[in-house]
């Protein structure tokens, strides 16, 4: 057993984005308070990662977070970012006509005409979601348009009706039966689409923040206790998996959202109940990648995407010059699919392709994500799941405990975005302010 003789101003525990943030606002002031950041991973960026050794690769594999959402002038992270003629910019979530291929689960293409009844069909489905009273009580976003859903009789529209919904639920992270109506859209605060993929790796970007400011960071310090005592000039102890303890005056924690829903720190005295209410109410998705390498690239190679109207496996993406493909999985099927082997997961994949491509190689390689299994992460993002709303947020980011414990992270950042990075930038940015104030 170890304790600081040490007493901080503040400990932030987490070096994601949001912890990040933080440390770069506290850095700005003149006298800087003392803190530090314990992170629990043996690396910093928490669910921003950029894998370097798996494949030999001419473009960047995040495992996590790959763009950055809403880019603009306002946007946090800009001012780290130094533009390259590289740089990728999108303007709509996983969809270019141009470049993007549409199958349909046998191998045949759909035409256009099939694909624009679909979409029209699914753009009234919204509409009425929309226009859902917003004096009811909150149902799921399914529930909403289950009538008109149940009332499609042609399979093989309903099949295109299925993957046009799919964009919401794998941009949400979880299935339409489990999302808000009342919260519908509210995640991106009505900013307008505009995502920034970067030559690098969105990991690396985050890691090369925290190398060139010197960040005080302790890695592999898995935070299992704060002890409050309910004298406010007393120090909070922080106890860690390793036996060590520290103090300080002020906390900030930037955990995941899944870390909270596990109980995953033991808080005394426990949180007040108000807290742990909103903790249980949002939602948190998961949305998995899988990298898939081939010897060869089989499929035309300028395409973007691949999309395939099956139950299971819809969206590819297309790294043509490494052979690889990249499949999203989202919600339901991405919980289910974490429970199996990868070899398993590969050979499904390998026959909802083949029927496109009966003469597609054995892949060499591949490389899966499981953020619903990482006990860092507990899921990907956190999203408004039925019953849930801006309120919720407000009192996820609510101080606690008289004040001395804070809050940030990407499901914190009420009057902005939620779920992404440049959320949880903007949540750190805010908590170190208010603490700042409170120490002068």
């Amino acid at each position: 057993m170890t304790t600081s003789d040490k007493l901080y101003d503040i400990i932030i525990i987490g070096c994601g984005p949001a912890g990040i943030a933080a440390a770069l606002e506290l850095q700005k002031y003149q006298p800087t308070p003392s803190f530090l950041i314990l992170e629990a991973r043996n690396r910093v960026g928490g669910r921003a990662y950029t894998d370097t050794h798996t494949f030999a690769t001419d473009e960047p594999i995040d495992l996590g977070a790959r763009w950055i959402h809403h880019y603009r002038p306002e946007n946090p992270l800009s001012i780290h970012h130094t533009p390259s003629d590289k740089d990728r910019f999108n303007y709509q979530f996983f969809n270019d006509a141009t470049t993007t291929a549409h199958f349909d689960y046998d191998g045949t293409s759909w035409s256009e005409a099939s694909m624009n009844e679909a979409e029209k069909i699914v753009e009234e489905f919204y509409a009425h979601i929309k226009q859902y009273d917003s004096t009811k009580e909150d149902i799921s976003m399914f529930d909403a348009i289950r009538d008109k859903y149940e009332k499609i009789q042609d399979e093989k529209v309903r099949r295109l009706v299925d993957m046009n919904l799919a964009f919401v639920e794998h941009y949400e992270a979880s299935n339409l039966s489990e999302l808000s109506t009342k919260s519908f859209e509210k995640s991106d605060n009505d900013i307008k689409p505009c995502d920034l993929t970067l030559p690098i790796g969105l990991g690396s970007f985050i890691e090369r923040i925290v190398e060139r400011n010197h960040l005080p960071v302790q890695l592999n310090r898995i935070v299992t206790h704060i002890n409050i005592l309910i004298d406010k000039n007393s120090s909070i102890c922080i106890s860690t998996q390793d036996q060590q303890h520290y103090m300080c005056k002020y906390i900030l924690i930037t955990i995941p959202l899944g870390c909270l829903k596990k109980h995953g720190i033991h808080f005394t005295p426990a949180l007040p109940d108000w807290k742990q209410n909103a903790i249980d109410r949002m939602g948190v998705g998961l949305l998995n990648k899988i990298h898939i390498q081939f010897p060869f690239t089989f499929w035309d190679e300028k395409l973007d995407n691949i999309f395939i109207s099956s139950n299971r496996f819809r969206f590819f993406g297309c790294a043509s010059q490494d052979h690889i493909l990249i499949l999203f999985v989202a919600g339901k099927l991405a919980r289910e699919l974490e429970q199996q082997t990868d070899e398993q997961i590969v050979e499904q994949i390998i026959q909802c392709l083949q029927p496109i491509y009966p003469q597609m190689p054995k892949p060499t390689k591949w490389l899966m994500t499981r953020w619903g299994s990482d006990p860092f992460a507990y899921g990907s993002y956190s999203n408004f799941k039925t019953g849930s709303t801006h309120e919720t947020v407000e009192e996820l980011a609510k101080e606690c405990y008289d004040g001395r414990i804070h809050w940030a992270g990407e499901h914190t950042n009420y009057g902005g975005t939620i779920g992404c990075v440049d959320s949880a930038f903007e949540s750190g940015h805010r908590e170190a302010k208010r603490i700042y104030n409170k120490l002068n």
